[in-house]
């Protein structure tokens, strides 16, 4: 009596069947291209208006590109998108925020490298970048002088001066130190100098990397040496002419107490609300 085959042994059979193995598997038309098609149409309708608002912006320097050989007066930026906002939201240590401002410097300026900008521009680049991702308005503290009243203001930052440098600048400054009566010529300290910046020690012990030339000397042993004995008038000139030129934005607001009606200025703060539109 032949042994009947069961549903498995039939099925060992066919995959044996070498016609069968070399047989292309057939797949169903598909339709991705369509629902490809699709979707791109329904984002182009949704995000129209985000994309109007999304493009390079030209944004003039306060440093009119002086402070950087082969750079215009003008360089681009753009609004943060959510991937920014993501790198933002990331932050959890100093070291994560330093980051973080790199990235979205890369991402969103072009037309200045991002370590050979000046200072200057830098902080006035921020608050472009804050105003145009997040709206012009920028709430803020501020403490009264007088009765140290909590005053809540709320600052359009379009409405903020900007000082731009001189015709002649450049990004070497020469001044008479007052006390040695010496010629000391000075550099613009530039993004890539943060690493000395971070409190007003390192700055000190640093102050000597912005020095070029002390009279016809620019070694660095002279230069340490000489800041090392020299009055604190002298390194205090030098300080100012490297890091208090007055150049980029005007970051004072003023405001009346509404406490006292004490009417006074106060440094725009970079508080928990900048990287926010609340």
């Amino acid at each position: 009596m032949t042994e009947e085959k069961t549903i498995l042994d039939l099925a060992k059979e066919r995959m044996a069947d070498p016609d069968i193995q070399n047989t292309p598997t057939q797949v169903p038309a598909s339709n991705q291209k369509s629902e490809d098609n699709s979707v791109s149409k329904a984002l182009d309708d949704l995000l129209s208006k985000v994309n109007a608002k999304s493009g390079w912006v030209p944004v003039k320097l306060p440093s009119l590109g002086k402070y950087n050989e082969g750079v215009g007066d003008t360089i681009e930026i753009k609004p943060f998108n959510f991937e920014d906002e993501k790198i933002l939201r990331s932050v959890t240590s100093i070291s994560d925020i330093k980051s973080a401002v790199t990235s979205l410097f890369r991402r969103c300026t072009k037309g200045i490298p991002y370590p050979e900008m000046s200072l200057v521009d830098k902080g006035y680049l921020l608050y472009k970048l804050r105003e145009i991702s997040y709206g012009n308005e920028y709430p803020i503290e501020a403490e009264c002088v007088s009765c140290q009243e909590k005053n809540e203001l709320v600052v359009e930052l379009d409405k903020l001066g900007t000082v731009y440098v001189e015709d002649d600048a450049s990004p070497e400054i020469s001044v008479t130190l007052p006390d040695s009566e010496i010629e000391a010529v000075i550099r613009v300290p530039r993004t890539a100098d943060d690493v000395y910046l971070e409190n007003p020690a390192l700055i000190m012990d640093n102050l000597w990397r912005f020095v070029i030339r002390l009279g016809k000397y620019d070694e660095r042993t002279v230069i340490q040496n000489f800041l090392a004995k020299t009055s604190a008038r002298d390194a205090a000139v030098i300080r100012e002419t490297a890091f208090g030129s007055g150049v980029g934005l005007d970051s004072k607001v003023r405001f009346k107490c509404i406490r006292c009606g004490n009417d006074q200025s106060a440094d725009l703060p970079l508080n928990e609300n900048f990287f926010s539109v609340s």
